[in-house]
């Protein structure tokens, strides 16, 4: 989408530009150099494909890895797609999985369920048998919104020399939903984490599938950022994605990434979901028919008024949370690299409440500490004084507590067991969301989701500049020494050490450049809020 056409969209809703998303085009069309050739064709297991190429770089799009998980398949674990005859269009993106429209999209929303597809960019020069490393990519979103078209890694692609796949999920509801009803149905005696299992059921697919696009099934990093480095948490630690990666990414998980959450408490949740659908009934099997027969608008409308959408221990998929696993060395064993940005939480901050003219004062900022942590308030607002701008301040709070500090926790127990790197993105001059109505009163900085641009192909309201796409070049040198020898070593830039928790070191991506630095729990606070 044109930069002038998207600030016109975003003034008629009267949003400004901050909301202006990690995503911000509605097609996965994000603007790419390249002269198109004619199109190629790989064979799959499951059929051939036709995608597109230029001189930059192959796609292809909307490859189904799953059955369409519709009727009495909603609610089920996903089923391996039973292929096609002939040659299968590959040169537009599949449909998004249900969900709202959302404004950091600006897609429309969707209410199709056969939605399991997946897209595989290439080198161009990528062939059967280049045997490149592949990074597997999940969005974030909450879990509730986002697909795999809203990337273009061409960049990560080409300059990393490597295949990119991003991957469609099941979501909220249709993703997420758990019951008692569909625990007895369920062989396992369990339900939910239908999103969960498709991302493994994506990874089979690459594991069987990624060597005839030039791709090497053995050298496989997972990847993810919010909700989607969630899901990378949750994939380390299912006992089904055993053997289906061999490294992992995990960009601003936060305290979310440590958490699964018992079945039960959740189900009591969701009960007021199947209410508002109408659908009670003392006998568990008329419960699931009523739901299988909604239609995807209705199970939309309501949960956005009831449920919670999480992931949930279940003894097969995910049977135990994150935190427990990482701490006690039960989890699929690979070099990870875990990080976040500088100021994660001031976006959500400002579009709360600045972007409609309700900037927080000092006394909400004072009452929403003390409402929030009571008998320690007294320490925190010591530790963190109102200042002149009370809505940055809360926004540290929440950065801290909430997403920096777990992070580092979550890094000090995988560093017990596997090769464990700690980043920091710090480029104050990020372009994610666009400065130029965001008044200079509120320092919006480094906020979440803004690394994506530099390695995954976001779109963004004006392109990097040359300093942010040097940057950006390294940090891709990074991510793919990851994916191809599991460290963080590359030549020509800083090697970055083991992390230690008795002796951290980390890398900060600043806007210079990279460099090794010690000081991430110190600028965080993490000795108090981890005391």
């Amino acid at each position: 989408m044109h930069a002038n056409t998207t600030r016109q969209w975003a003034r008629r809703l009267g949003l400004g530009l901050a909301v202006v998303a990690v995503a911000a085009t509605a097609t996965a069309t994000v603007s790419t150099a390249g002269t198109p050739r004619p199109d190629p064709v790989v064979h799959t297991a499951n059929g051939a494909v036709r995608g597109t190429v230029t001189s930059d770089y192959r796609v292809f799009n909307g490859i189904p890895y799953g059955q369409p998980p519709v009727g009495p398949r909603r609610w089920q674990p996903p089923e391996p797609s039973q292929g096609w005859q002939g040659v299968r269009d590959a040169t537009q993106p599949g449909s998004d999985c249900v969900q709202t429209a959302e404004a950091w999209r600006l897609a429309a929303g969707s209410t199709n369920e056969d939605c399991l597809d997946l897209n595989v960019w290439t080198p161009a020069s990528a062939h059967d048998g280049a045997a490149l490393p592949v990074a597997v990519w999940f969005h974030g979103g909450g879990l509730v919104n986002g697909a795999g078209r809203d990337f273009a890694p061409v960049a990560m692609a080409q300059q990393g020399g490597m295949l990119v796949v991003t991957v469609n999920y099941r979501l909220g509801a249709m993703g997420y939903l758990t019951l008692p009803q569909l625990d007895q149905e369920s062989p396992a005696g369990a339900s939910g984490n239908y999103g969960l299992q498709d991302q493994i059921l994506a990874l089979r697919w690459v594991r069987d599938n990624i060597a005839r696009f030039g791709g090497d099934p053995g050298k496989v990093m997972i990847a993810g950022q919010s909700a989607g480095a969630g899901s990378t948490c949750y994939l380390l630690t299912s006992p089904q994605a055993t053997g289906l990666f061999s490294t992992a990414v995990v960009e601003s998980g936060g305290a979310s990434c440590g958490t699964a959450y018992p079945r039960a408490d959740i189900q009591k949740s969701n009960a007021a979901f199947v209410t508002a659908l109408g659908c009670d009934n003392a006998d568990p099997a008329a419960v699931l028919a009523c739901l299988r027969g909604k239609p995807a608008s209705d199970i939309l409308d309501a949960q956005q008024k009831y449920g919670l959408w999480r992931q949930v221990i279940e003894p097969g998929v995910l049977p135990a949370s994150p935190k427990d696993a990482f701490a006690s060395g039960t989890f699929n064993k690979v070099p990870v690299l875990i990080g976040g940005v500088a100021h994660e939480n001031r976006a959500g901050i400002y579009e709360q409440n600045d972007l409609v003219n309700r900037p927080v004062t000092a006394a909400q900022y004072t009452s929403t500490i003390q409402a929030t942590y009571g008998a320690k308030a007294p320490e925190v607002l010591a530790r963190y004084p109102v200042g002149d701008v009370p809505g940055a301040t809360l926004a540290a709070v929440g950065t801290d507590s909430q997403r920096a500090c777990p992070e580092i926790s979550l890094a000090g127990s995988l560093s017990a067991h596997v090769p464990t790197y700690v980043y920091e993105f710090r480029d104050e001059t990020a372009p994610l969301r666009s400065y130029e109505l965001v008044p200079s009163s509120f320092p919006l900085g480094t906020q979440h989701s803004s690394e994506l641009p530099y390695l995954w192909g976001s779109e963004t309201m004006n392109p990097l500049n040359p300093r942010q796409q040097r940057l950006a070049g390294d940090m891709i040198t990074y991510w793919s020494q990851l994916a191809r020898s599991g460290n963080l070593a590359p030549r020509g830039l800083p090697a970055v050490p083991n992390y230690s928790a008795s002796a951290p070191r980390e890398v900060a991506f600043n806007t210079g450049g990279p460099a090794i630095v010690s000081d991430m729990a110190a600028n965080h606070q993490c000795g108090f809020w981890n005391s």
